[in-house]
C-alpha cells in the first residue's frame, strides 16, 4: 500500500473509532440514575430498596466544585472511602473512615463485587456505571475509581492520560486489595468478586508486574477481566502471578471497535481483542465475537441480554461468585484453535 493511502486508511479508522466510542453511550434503561447532581451529607438513612454504592476513589477532593472530586489529580497518600446513596434526583455522598464501616452501613454481609471502570469516566459517571451493575445484577458494588475523563482532551490524548493515571494508582489499588483480604480473614463467609473492564485492567496488570500482591491470600472467588485494554503479548507471564482468586475469566472479541481503536493507536494487540498463544494456565478465556458484533460494553448491554440470555446468565453467575460450567454445551463450545470457549 502506498504511504499516502495508508495514512488515509489510518485517518478514517481513527475517525470511526473516535465516533464509535462516544462516552455518552448507555444501554441500561434506568436513565434516572444518569444524573450528575452530587451532594455531600454527614448522615444517611438507608432503606432496603435504596440504591447504594460504595466508592473507593483515588481522586483529590475539590472544595466548592459541583463534581466534588478532581478530573485530573490523584491523592498521593491514601484513597477516599465513600457511600453514594441515590435519592431522586440526587446522589448523596458520605465519607466514612474505613472499608469495614462502609460495608456495615451499606448492609453488605453476604457478597460484594469490586468494579474497576475503564476510560472516559468522571466521578459521577463512575458512580452511575456502578449503579448499572447494582441494578441489573442485584449485587452490592464497590467501585474503584480513577480519573479517566480529562476535560478538553481528545480521545487519544485522554486514553494515554487515563492509562498513566491507572498506573499511578497501583499503590492505592494494592492497599485496597490488602484491606479486603483483612476483612475476608475476619468474615470468611463474605464473598468477593473483582470485575475490571477495559482500561481498568491496567491497574491490576501493573500490580502483578510490580509484585505488589505476592503476599496476599485468596481474596476473590472470581476475577473477571472484561474486554481488557492491555497489551496481550506476553500476558501469560504477569497473569500467572495472580494468586488472590479461585478462578479467572478473560473475555475477548476481535470485532470490538473500541479495542480495535486502542490496538491502532498503541500499535499493540489488546488482550480483550486479538488473543494469541501462549495463554495463561490459570485463566479461562471466553470469546464473545460470535454474538457481540462490534460491542465493547457487552457486560451491561441489555439488548444483547435479550437476544442471547446466556450472556446475562454468564455475568450473573460470575458477579454472584459462582463458577462457570464451561462444559455445559448449551452455553459454551470449546474452540478448535485452543483459545478457550465461545459463548453461545
Amino acid at each position: 500500500m502506498k504511504p499516502g493511502n495508508l495514512i488515509s486508511v489510518i485517518f478514517i479508522f481513527i475517525s470511526t473509532f473516535l465516533h464509535y466510542t462516544s462516552f455518552s453511550q448507555a444501554y441500561f434503561p434506568y436513565d434516572k440514575f444518569n444524573g450528575t447532581n452530587l451532594k455531600w451529607t454527614h448522615d444517611l438513612q438507608f432503606n432496603a430498596s435504596d440504591t447504594t454504592i460504595i466508592m473507593i476513589t483515588v481522586r483529590e477532593k475539590v472544595i466548592g466544585s459541583p463534581k466534588l472530586f478532581s478530573d485530573k489529580s490523584i491523592r498521593p497518600d491514601y484513597y477516599t472511602i465513600l457511600i453514594c446513596h441515590w435519592k431522586n434526583p440526587d446522589w448523596y455522598i458520605m465519607e466514612v473512615p474505613s472499608l469495614e464501616e462502609a460495608l456495615q452501613k451499606s448492609g453488605c454481609t453476604k457478597e460484594v463485587i469490586t468494579f474497576v471502570h475503564g476510560d472516559g469516566k468522571d466521578f459521577s459517571l463512575a458512580i452511575n456505571r456502578a449503579a448499572d451493575i447494582r441494578l441489573i445484577f442485584d449485587v452490592p458494588v464497590i467501585a474503584f475509581d480513577v480519573p479517566s475523563l480529562i476535560p478538553k482532551s481528545n480521545r487519544i490524548k485522554n486514553f494515554y492520560i487515563s492509562k498513566h493515571n491507572f498506573k499511578e494508582s497501583v499503590t492505592h489499588f494494592s492497599n485496597y486489595i490488602k484491606a479486603l483480604a483483612n476483612i475476608k480473614g475476619n468474615q470468611p463467609e463474605l464473598t468477593f468478586v473483582l470485575h475490571m473492564h477495559s482500561l481498568g485492567n491496567y491497574v491490576y496488570m501493573e500490580a502483578l508486574k510490580q509484585n505488589r500482591l505476592n503476599d496476599c491470600p485468596i481474596v476473590f472467588e472470581t476475577i473477571l477481566m472484561n474486554a481488557a485494554a492491555v497489551k496481550q503479548k506476553k500476558h501469560k507471564g504477569w497473569l500467572e502471578k495472580s494468586n488472590i482468586q479461585k478462578n479467572i475469566y478473560v473475555t475477548y472479541n476481535k470485532k470490538d471497535y473500541t479495542l480495535n481503536g486502542a490496538h491502532l493507536i498503541t500499535f499493540r494487540k489488546q488482550l480483550g481483542e486479538r488473543l494469541k498463544k501462549p495463554l495463561a494456565g490459570n485463566a479461562h478465556y471466553i470469546s464473545f465475537q460470535n454474538i457481540a458484533n462490534k460491542e465493547h460494553n457487552y457486560y451491561r448491554n441489555t439488548d444483547l441480554f435479550k437476544s442471547h440470555p446466556n450472556t446475562k446468565q454468564f455475568y450473573m453467575d460470575i458477579f454472584h461468585g459462582q463458577r462457570i460450567l464451561l462444559n455445559d454445551e448449551s452455553g459454551f463450545s470449546e474452540r478448535n484453535d485452543g483459545k478457550g470457549y465461545d459463548i453461545r
